[in-house]
């Protein structure tokens, strides 16, 4: 064993290319860019500049960093599902360029934050900032508002829709500009929601539509009537 820490000091100290260590099935490599564990040479292909820790075994390679009883370890693994595994009472956090906002956290309950601190934790992900996207999809547990169109449904009169509209400001089942303010709005829902009154409007429009064609004909019988 001393042996082995003499030339391994040795070779350090003389600036030589590498350096190795074993101890039974253990093995430290090392040269002037790269540390492997693990195996008796470096593993990847790596440019010259490069600096590389490698950690190499048939199973399974874990990283762990451990303070107090808190522990923390990267694991890739063909046991287990790779991943970083953090203490339970933890929260995760990526810092770029701040030490107080994190740009991506995990929280203690699954839940993650972006470019903020911990959101409301009914929801899973929680953003401080816009988001962009080439498509959303929302997929509602709630009815979807084809129920307008079933004969049981009760159609505001349009004498109601406006009294409506006189006392509170807004229309029935929407939410008021005050509520949306100060708690914002769920998509998926207002989208529901919209749905319910752009239906209801296209029966107002057929009910209009069928007055009209009541009352062209009862001109065309006057005009008749006028006629002869």
């Amino acid at each position: 064993m001393k042996k082995a820490f003499l030339l391994l000091a040795f070779n350090f100290i003389g600036l030589t290319s590498f350096a190795q260590w074993t101890q039974g099935t253990n093995l430290l490599y090392t040269t002037t860019s790269n540390v492997t564990i693990g195996a008796a040479t470096v593993q990847g292909n790596y440019g010259a500049n490069e600096r590389v820790l490698e950690v190499v075994s048939p199973s399974g390679c874990y990283i762990n960093l451990k303070a107090g009883a808190d522990s923390m370890f990267l694991s890739h693994s063909s046991l287990y599902p790779s991943g970083f595994y953090l203490p339970g009472s933890k929260t995760f956090g990526f810092f770029l360029n701040s030490v107080t906002i994190p740009s991506l956290q995990f929280q203690t309950n699954g839940n993650i934050s972006i470019g903020r601190t911990a959101g409301p934790a009914e929801y899973k992900l929680a953003v401080g900032g816009k988001i962009i996207a080439e498509e959303l999809k929302v997929q509602l547990q709630a009815q979807w508002p084809d129920y307008v169109f079933a004969e049981y449904y009760k159609l505001p009169t349009l004498e109601e829709v406006e009294k409506q509209i006189k006392e509170k400001g807004h229309l029935a089942n929407m939410p008021s500009a005050d509520e949306v303010n100060c708690e914002g709005f769920e998509v998926g829902e207002l989208t529901r929601l919209q749905q319910e009154k752009i239906e209801e409007l296209t029966l107002y429009i057929i009910k209009l539509n069928e007055q009209l064609k009541t009352q062209e004909k009862r001109m065309q019988a006057l005009e008749a009537k006028v006629n002869n």
